[in-house]
């Protein structure tokens, strides 16, 4: 049996996670596409603003995941397969 939300309907499945911190962009540091990035983050609002934040964490974790498997050393690999094995 599904729990019910507070309006009554079924809860959706899944987890929910909530972010309130600060990133500072760093010019000459950070890539001039993060700054976009954050940018469009900022300015989008509901369902946009986070089909924005899992395509870049989708996108991030996929570059782990290709960096990993061009590792030489195993175990810097193994690692990183460790911890994107719930991705």
């Amino acid at each position: 049996m599904m729990a019910k939300s507070s309006r009554g309907r079924p809860a959706k499945p899944g987890t929910v996670y909530e972010f309130d911190f600060y990133y500072r962009f760093i010019p000459g540091e950070d890539p001039p596409e993060l700054e976009t990035l954050l940018e469009s983050i900022i300015q989008a609002n509901g369902r946009k603003r986070r089909d924005i934040l899992r395509a870049a964490l989708l996108g991030g974790a996929q570059q782990a995941g290709e960096t990993a498997d061009r590792a030489e050393d195993s175990d810097i690999a193994g690692l990183f397969e460790e911890m994107f094995d719930e991705f």
